[in-house]
């Protein structure tokens, strides 16, 4: 193994996290080095949802970029920077990555910078660090709400507070407040060019992109927020290859007066997850970190490693030996809530109870480059809208792709390359569940959630369950049961 491929053997200072609002990514020693080959075995084929085209052949090697000093900050500017780094997988293996960071790091940087600690923009013009929206609203315990007491009238259930709890997001997150214009300042710090797109985000539909920056050279993007919904930022060099090194996150555009529905007059829900799935092909991550360029069309991608929020296997879970880690993965990630009766025909809203009927919103997205189903145990999701389009709930149709639209339960959420899924996955008891159960529990209710495509089950060719798992929980009428 080359030194230009292979990162310092450099101790340190930074901890595991350094907090709830910074956690940053495993680093680097001997153990996880000696570990880097791991990755270097065959995989399984997965089936590939994304356009390719073709590319000129790997030239001259380029080298790789170099670390520069951080920008003065301006008000109301996110700056972003375009960087390099290995970072280690669920088997301990290092893997190449790219990625849009906080702070310029340089290739062997054992913490490199590779995934922005959710910001929101502000309606006022500030750029606002925080885990948590809406600014100012009660703090779920362990991600969890909790309820406003028993429904009296359903044993078992309880009464969900409207417009109370704040929801927590994962890294690569930007929230937008509807009315606040946006600026991007992106600094590319690799040896090749690059940009940052926004995916459908003006009018029409069409992208934003700061266009082609140069090595060493910057870019600023600015535009007001969209409609509200969910939006991919990436760069498109050489699609779909930045995407699946790293070069991605999502933009997330809340309605600040109305921050506990998806869109204005749409579904409402007590509390919102945020995921995005991610598929690493080790192979395109070798070529790359070595100079050269993939060509997609003659090293198809094979991907080894299957993220949910950057997490994967036991890690996604929240069962890996580090518990501030899986404290963070509970809080993103697992779905959770206290079961209450549902009426799904308006989402819930009873206003004489000051209570909510409905569920958890789930907002998936798929900036990665396998094609995924996302399939859930114990209850069905009601899915509401694609693509930032509200799916009617009467009188749909079927698309191009002969895929019907229309707003229905669905056991398994079909979630292609660059696309975005709201749903609500109902906090109710589940239809198999016998009286006798459901009225004598005494623990949570744990479900399993994994993609159908199995192949994405695993991690390095077949560590199972290492990859795109993850879980959701019903509270049980026993308090913290």
């Amino acid at each position: 193994m080359s030194s230009e491929n292979t990162p310092a053997i450099t101790p340190s200072s930074v901890s595991d996290t350094d907090s709830a609002l910074h956690p940053v990514e495993p680093g680097i020693n001997r153990s996880t080095l000696l570990k880097f080959g791991a990755a270097t075995a065959w995989g399984t084929a997965v089936a590939m949802g994304a356009a390719v085209s073709p590319v000129s052949a790997a030239g001259v090697p380029r080298a790789h970029g170099r670390f520069t000093a951080s920008a003065v900050p301006l008000p109301g500017v996110l700056d972003l920077y375009i960087n390099e780094g290995y970072t280690k997988m669920v088997d301990d293996s290092l893997v190449y990555q790219r990625g849009f960071g906080d702070r310029p790091t340089a290739l062997r940087d054992a913490r490199p910078s590779l995934r922005v600690v959710p910001k929101i923009f502000t309606r006022e013009g500030q750029v606002v660090e925080s885990r948590t929206y809406p600014l100012g609203a009660a703090i779920p315990p362990n991600g969890t709400p909790a309820p406003a007491g028993a429904d009296p009238a359903n044993p078992g259930q309880f009464f969900i507070r409207r417009n109370h709890w704040a929801s927590f997001f994962p890294q690569r997150t930007i929230i937008v407040e509807s009315g606040a214009t946006v600026r991007l300042r992106v600094f590319n710090g690799l040896a090749g060019t690059h940009q940052l797109t926004v995916a459908q985000a003006a009018h029409g539909r069409s992208d934003l992109s700061t266009g082609p920056i140069a090595p060493g050279g910057q870019a600023l993007l600015e535009f007001d927020a969209p409609y509200a919904g969910t939006y991919i930022y990436y760069d498109p060099t050489n699609a779909p290859v930045q995407r699946a090194l790293g070069l991605f996150g999502t933009i997330l555009v809340m309605d600040p007066d109305d921050p506990w529905r998806v869109a204005p007059n749409q579904m409402a829900f007590e509390r919102q997850w945020l995921w995005m799935t991610h598929a690493i092909d080790t192979t395109w991550a070798r070529i790359e970190a070595a100079g050269g360029t993939v060509n997609p069309l003659t090293d198809p991608a094979v991907p080894r490693y299957f993220m949910l929020n950057d997490r994967s296997g036991y890690e996604a879970l929240g069962h890996s030996p580090n518990r501030e880690l899986n404290r963070l993965a509970h809080e993103e990630s697992l779905i959770s809530g206290y079961p209450r009766q549902v009426d799904i025909r308006n989402f819930g809203e009873d206003l004489a109870l000051g209570t909510l009927r409905g569920g958890q919103a789930v907002r998936m997205v798929n900036p990665g480059i396998a094609s995924h189903q996302m399939h859930f145990h114990g209850n069905h999701l009601w899915t509401v809208r694609r693509n930032n389009v509200e799916w009617p709930r009467e009188f749909g149709h079927v698309d191009a792709d002969g895929h019907v639209v229309l707003q229905q339960w669905e056991d398994v959420i079909e979630l292609p390359p660059m696309d975005r899924k709201d749903c609500i996955i109902p906090l109710k008891r589940p239809p198999d569940a016998t009286d006798k159960v459901w009225y004598n529990r005494t623990e949570d209710w744990k479900y399993p959630m994994h993609c159908h495509a199995e192949m994405s089950q695993t991690a390095a060719g077949g560590m199972y369950p290492g990859g795109l798992v993850a879980h959701w929980e019903l509270k049980s009428q026993v308090n913290g049961g």
